[in-house]
Formats: structure tokens, C-alpha cells, sequence
């Protein structure tokens, strides 16, 4: 079995379940894995002449080989274009930057140019108070590169501004997956914890940050107190 592959199975309800081979990898386990496109299962036996014709329920996913190779049987196999590779490229972006990188042919440097322009169009809407409109230049940056975790705390900060407190927090956590060192990020999602009225998990953050070497330990401290007072408050229905 190859990239470019489409095998097929017939399960024990006597549908039939395609999967085109996209890509395949070893994992660090020294298992081999298929990235694959996966089809919504037919009544029908697919036929070569219908493949594209088939409903796609999953662009990507990595699945193991082994079962592959043990039950299913090559149908068909064609040249891949970079249209059928898309869900692959995506897992890439987000997963294997530089690999995605040249796995499209781009070139890193005017790509980070391009995201550094869209971060710099948002900065200057966020000093303009045209929170809505910079949210959409801080999307264009971090969609251009996923690991723009500036644009991603400052997409998050004016979701802030809008009053958007729980997709704030959502990117707030997406931030800290890319860089888990921000300073900006943490103290963020606990503020916007605060806000909705989620004390403990707040002042949980707080706490944490207090207890971590660095100049803004006090800053901490006072809202670790602050969440703690309100989920006291909370609590006796105040």
C-alpha cells in the first residue's frame, strides 16, 4: 500500500468503507502510520469510475497501518494533487509547521512577513478602539502562522474588549498550548474566569502564578485574593 491508494472493506452490516492513503509516516514508536481520507460508507461495492463521486466524512486522519494491512484491499491508485492532500496540509500547519512549510512549496520568510503585516493592521485598529475589525486581522495572522501567539493573545484581548469573555478565555487557552510560558495568556484567562464567575478556577490561576518566579507575583497575589473573596461572596448568595 501507497500514497495515492484507495482501499476499501467490507464490514460485518455489508457496507462498504473507502479510504484514500494520503500520506504515511513512522511514529517515534517505529509504527508505521496511514494519514488517510476517509468516505462515507456504500450499499455498493465502489466502483474506479465513481470514487469522486463519494461523500468525504474525514479529510484527515492518522490511523494505524497494521489493521490496514491485515483486512483492507487496494481499489485504485492515483496521483495525489495538493487539493486532496489539503486536510493533511492543515494537520501539518498545525502540528509540523516547517514540514508544512515545504510540504507546500511556500516560502517561511514571506509567509511570516505576511502574518507579521496582518498583526501589524491589527495593532494599529486596536489603537484606532476598532476591536471587531482588528480581530479579523489578528485571525488573518495566526491562520497565516499558527504559532503567532502574540496575534492570538491580542485576538483574544479584544474579544475582551467586546465583552466576548468566554471565546477570550478559549483563545487565552489556545495561546498557552502554543507558548505554556505566557505571562500575558495565564494572568488573562484568570481574569477572564473572574469575570465569568468562575472563582475557584481563577483563583487557582492566580495562586499559580503568584508561586512562579518573576516580577508580577504581587499582581497575582491581589487577584488570587480578589477571585477568592468573590467565590466567597458567591457562596452566600451575595
Amino acid at each position: 500500500m501507497k500514497a495515492g491508494d484507495f482501499i476499501i472493506l467490507q464490514d460485518d452490516n455489508g457496507d462498504w468503507n473507502t479510504v484514500r492513503i494520503l500520506e504515511i509516516d513512522i511514529w517515534p514508536d517505529g509504527r508505521e502510520v496511514f494519514h488517510c481520507t476517509g468516505y462515507r460508507p456504500t450499499r455498493e461495492r465502489p466502483h474506479m469510475d465513481a470514487l469522486r463521486m463519494l461523500e468525504v466524512a474525514v479529510h484527515h486522519a492518522p490511523i494505524d497501518a497494521a489493521d490496514f494491512k491485515a483486512r483492507w484491499s487496494v481499489l485504485h491508485s492515483q496521483p495525489l494533487t495538493d487539493a486532496d492532500k489539503a486536510g493533511f496540509f492543515e494537520y501539518l500547519k498545525h502540528t509540523d509547521f516547517p514540514r508544512y512549510v515545504e510540504a507546500t512549496g511556500q516560502d517561511l520568510s514571506a509567509l511570516i512577513a505576511s502574518a507579521n503585516a496582518e498583526y501589524r493592521q491589527g495593532c494599529a485598529l486596536s489603537e484606532q478602539a476598532q476591536p471587531q475589525r482588528a480581530i479579523e486581522h489578528y485571525q488573518r495572522a495566526f491562520d497565516l502562522f499558527p504559532l503567532f501567539f502574540e496575534a492570538i493573545d491580542n485576538r483574544a484581548f479584544s474579544l475582551m474588549e467586546l465583552g466576548d469573555y468566554a471565546a477570550a478565555l478559549t483563545g487565552f487557552e489556545h495561546s498557552l498550548r502554543v507558548n505554556p510560558q505566557g505571562h500575558a495568556a495565564r494572568f488573562s484567562r484568570g481574569e477572564c474566569l473572574l469575570k465569568l464567575g468562575r472563582y475557584a478556577e481563577a483563583e487557582a490561576v492566580f495562586r499559580d502564578g503568584a508561586q512562579r518566579p518573576g516580577e508580577h507575583q504581587a499582581l497575582y497575589r491581589q487577584f488570587e485574593e480578589t477571585a477568592r473573596n468573590q467565590r466567597w461572596l458567591a457562596a452566600r448568595g451575595k
